[in-house]
């Protein structure tokens, strides 16, 4: 999987096969992650866009209507992804002389260099830091904060990046600071938050199981917490 372009390549996609430029929605941006989440692999995601653009287009031949959302695309790119799953296990199963198996690093793709991702750590931190300052009762931010350093510190005298053990690394920090920072907000903006999400997800109840449901609207509240706090995801993907 592309860790650094995975967002803005779907985003673009998207927007280039619509035809129209439109900008994609939170919520879309939500199901970008949870395909993310999934471990979809960004040629996979492409290609289920793809293929439901091409059938949408070759229906609608008036081209009166748009597709207005990314969700119109989930189902395609979910059959890609379980044919895709489907070619590995018969890939893994065809003998010694088959090529390995890359769940989720797709080799091919540059990678950012280590002063790149200390940079966007330092920025992370910074903005942890600055949150810690205005609110020093946020025990369990600074204990965010404290990890956070040193995962920078042991970065910066390693002779070579991990990304994926960063990435998980990463992946527990922001998740003990999503769980800090909710308690830190006033319920009633949760709830104006909550129904907001509500509302701009009935476009996607129907066409989504109830996990990826479930997950866009936690992506969605996170995303929230995030801008009420100003602080950014720690993850590889938003370098």
């Amino acid at each position: 999987m592309n860790y650094y372009n995975y967002f803005t390549e779907i985003e673009e996609h998207f927007v280039r096969r619509r035809g129209k430029h439109l900008l994609i929605s939170p919520m879309d941006w939500a199901l970008i992650a949870a395909w993310r989440d999934a471990g979809v692999p960004l040629q996979v995601a492409l290609r289920g866009i793809d293929i439901a653009m091409d059938g949408f287009l070759a229906r609608e031949r008036r081209g009166s209507s748009k597709v207005n959302s990314l969700c119109y695309c989930h189902d395609s790119v979910m059959m890609e992804y379980a044919s895709h799953l489907e070619s590995r296990v018969g890939e893994s199963s065809a003998g010694s002389r088959a090529a390995p198996i890359r769940a989720e690093v797709d080799l091919d793709t540059e990678e950012p260099g280590q002063e790149q991702i200390l940079d966007f750590l330092s920025t992370r931190i910074s903005e942890i830091r600055a949150l810690f300052s205005k609110q020093p009762a946020f025990e369990g931010v600074h204990r965010v904060l404290v990890r956070l350093e040193e995962v920078f510190d042991n970065l910066k005298s390693a002779d070579r990046v991990d990304s994926l053990a960063l990435e998980r690394d990463l992946g527990i920090v922001d998740e003990l600071l999503m769980t800090e920072l909710r308690l830190a907000v006033l319920p009633v903006r949760i709830l104006a938050w909550e129904k907001e999400a509500k509302k701009e997800l009935r476009v996607y109840k129907k066409r989504l199981a109830k996990e990826t449901y479930d997950k866009i609207r936690d992506n969605f509240m996170r995303d929230k917490i995030r801008r009420e706090f100003n602080i950014g995801e720690l993850s590889l993907f938003h370098l």
